[in-house]
């Protein structure tokens, strides 16, 4: 019989019933488990041989029997302890024993960001694959099980970290460790911060900033061939400013690093400021990381570059308005020069730098500066194996899907769409998840001209919006939807990503306030 008082704990027991919340094992040497395909099954008999005092010596075999999922969940529940002070060293091996589980368990299914996130009772670990938030093991009910995690991560692993972990302070470091990658074993990377919550929570965000161990080629990060054109154009001119804007995660980095690899070897010299490097591009990169109260860290390095004869530079992401400055120093001066920022479109580069970074539109909008801004997002693609047609999606969509979907189609009057979109399968396949696998990069571009600096002194950014749709200018939502039509991309997933997709108008979105459900 199983009662809470008679489950076997330890910190590498609990760290397997944590992880998999299927199986306990008692102290009358049985194993009481609700799923007999359980890898922790496997795992707590290979703890057993290695650590036989867990059980009486009397006990010669285990046995393992079935019970409801109900229970192990109730002992699990139970389990759930009060505060440590000290940690001996059986303990905080159990704990980076747990760091390391969930990194690998990471990698292996390509995740690219980890959050930790530590609740009152309960200590949440989920992963971000393809862009889609999901669950990398289920909740662990006991808050302790969270702090720990978060004072190995910082005390025992990072460096140029902010300082040593206190629950009550913000703090981000980097750290750098060996694992086992769907490529082989290598060295990964990641970029750790902090931020504490109410209920003495907090939330830990791992990136794995070296995910990709190659630099795609500009022709190959999802741009239309017109996109690159520009670029190129852009790259080979004498000076000037490509600002490149997007939400986290969007791939700016990535378009950067490809830009600047075929940049390299070409006779021009080039220089590369990042908090820190994510790519091994194989040129002079400088890790600039803002330690403490050092918030201008990125222009003294700027400053410093006037030194060394640089001709192509790449800031990373202008926080400030000295970064923002600096910048804008740096492309009067004679030089290509590339950085990120944080915006929803591209004309909004304009609004953040004026408004935010006290830029003054006068040197925005001087002659030849600002040349070329993009801004651009990740979408997740269909699935080729199980993708689903016009006709076979309709029964997985709601109402209100069809209707949007419906609305956009008239909107387009195109006879080709039925027949070309593709739409993605939620129930999956083996090959992807829940119909879709990868992402393809959508993106939109200004290249700038005297028009456009006029409207930017002004400030008339409604009117800009018109006179840049009058000359051709493709918004971001243009690219969405040749993708769609190429059956590439989900037009509702693409519509997560992209404002005004299937936006409704603001006549329809009042007209729809005193409608019944």
């Amino acid at each position: 019989m199983l009662n809470s008082n008679n489950i076997v704990q330890s910190d590498d027991l609990k760290s397997i019933y944590f992880m998999y919340q299927d199986t306990v094992l008692s102290n009358d040497g049985v194993l009481f488990t609700c799923d007999f395909e359980s890898a922790s099954i496997d795992k707590i008999f290979a703890l057993i041989d290695k650590q036989p005092e867990l059980l009486p010596t009397h006990y010669q075999r285990v046995s393992v029997k079935k019970i409801e999922r109900t229970v192990v969940a109730q002992h699990i529940q139970s389990m759930s302890t009060t505060t440590h002070t000290t940690l001996d060293t059986a303990s905080l091996n159990a704990v980076a024993q747990r760091v390391i589980g969930i990194l690998q368990d990471a990698v292996m299914r390509e995740v690219s960001d980890i959050h930790i996130e530590l609740y009152a009772h309960e200590t949440r670990i989920e992963g971000r694959i393809d862009g889609r938030m999901v669950s990398l093991q289920p909740p662990i009910p006991e808050h302790e099980y969270g702090k720990l995690l978060f004072g190995y991560l910082f005390n025992e692993m990072a460096v140029d970290k902010d300082n040593d972990f206190y629950q009550a302070n913000i703090n981000n470091g980097r750290i750098e460790i060996e694992l086992e990658t769907p490529d082989g074993v290598r060295d990964t990377i990641w970029r750790v911060g902090y931020v504490p919550a109410k209920d003495n929570g907090g939330q830990v965000t791992l990136r794995w900033l070296n995910k990709n161990e190659f630099v795609p080629s500009l022709d190959n990060i999802g741009w239309e061939t017109g996109h690159v054109r520009i670029m190129r154009d852009f790259a080979q001119s004498a000076s000037g400013i490509c600002f490149l804007a997007g939400q986290v995660g969007s791939g700016k980095t990535t378009t950067v690093a490809s830009v600047l690899s075929e940049l390299k070897g070409q006779g021009r010299s080039i220089n590369t400021l990042e908090d820190p490097p994510e790519f091994d591009l194989g040129i002079i990169q400088s890790s600039v990381v803002a330690l403490h109260d050092e918030e201008d860290v990125m222009f003294k390095y700027a400053k410093a570059l006037l030194r060394h004869d640089v001709d192509i530079e790449s800031h990373g992401e202008v926080r400030d308005t000295k970064g923002a400055m600096s910048l804008c120093r740096k492309g009067e001066t004679g030089q290509i020069m590339f950085s990120t920022l944080h915006t929803s479109s591209a004309l909004g580069i304009a609004h953040t730098l004026n408004e935010q970074m006290h830029v003054p539109t006068a040197l925005i909008a001087a002659p030849n500066l600002m040349k070329l801004w993009i801004y651009q997002t990740l979408v997740r693609t269909l699935c080729p194996h199980c993708c689903l047609s016009f006709d076979d999606a309709h029964p997985h969509l709601s109402s209100e899907q069809l209707n949007k979907l419906d609305k956009w189609m008239i909107e387009r009057n195109d006879t080709t769409l039925e027949e070309n979109m593709r739409f993605k399968n939620p129930d999956g396949c083996e090959h992807c998840n829940k119909g879709e696998k990868g992402r393809t990069t959508l993106v939109e571009m200004i290249v700038l001209d005297d028009e456009d600096r006029l409207f930017i002194s002004k400030k008339d950014y409604l009117g800009w919006s018109n006179a840049l749709l009058a000359k051709g200018f493709k918004p971001i939502s243009e690219h969405a939807t040749l993708k769609i039509k190429r059956g590439h991309i989900d037009i509702f997933t693409a519509a997560e990503r992209v404002n005004g997709l299937l936006g409704a108008s603001s006549n329809d979105a009042y007209q729809q306030l005193w409608e019944e459900v």
